[in-house]
């Protein structure tokens, strides 16, 4: 963990009960108390009906890749040693979509589009755990 490069997310009051779930190994997604409708990323605020009644649900981490680009170039720290690398949009079984990594794929180029993945945790610091996904 004390070689990671990348960069990081900043945990705010906000995100803060998503990333100690992540932190735990646990997708947590935001809920509204109000509408009871799901999204992401996480907020204070529901983007459906502008609540500030926020709630988590735990995820089921399945999911499949809506959309999805093979990364060829970066030259930043941490991103060339991975190079292809796969970046996704994942609509998970709940209904929200996460942008996020594919990971794990013996060939990346076997990873298409309606392809069923789950949820894999990276612990990149003693403090950050970043949600990853694999084919399923």
């Amino acid at each position: 963990m004390a070689d990671y490069v990348k960069p990081l997310p900043t945990i705010s009051d906000e995100t803060k009960t998503y990333w100690e779930g992540c932190k735990a190994h646990e997708l947590r997604i935001p809920k509204c108390n109000d509408c009871s409708e799901l999204f992401f990323p996480p907020q204070g605020v529901c983007p459906h009906c502008l609540s500030d009644n926020v709630g988590y649900q735990k995820a089921s981490g399945k999911g499949t890749v809506y959309s999805m680009s093979i990364v060829h170039q970066n030259r930043s720290p941490g991103f060339r040693d991975e190079l292809p690398y796969i970046i996704a949009y994942v609509t998970l079984d709940e209904g929200v979509q996460m942008f996020t990594n594919v990971v794990g794929a013996d060939d990346p180029y076997q990873v298409k589009v309606g392809a069923a993945v789950e949820v894999v945790f990276e612990d990149a610091t003693d403090e950050i755990t970043i949600p990853k996904f694999k084919p399923a």
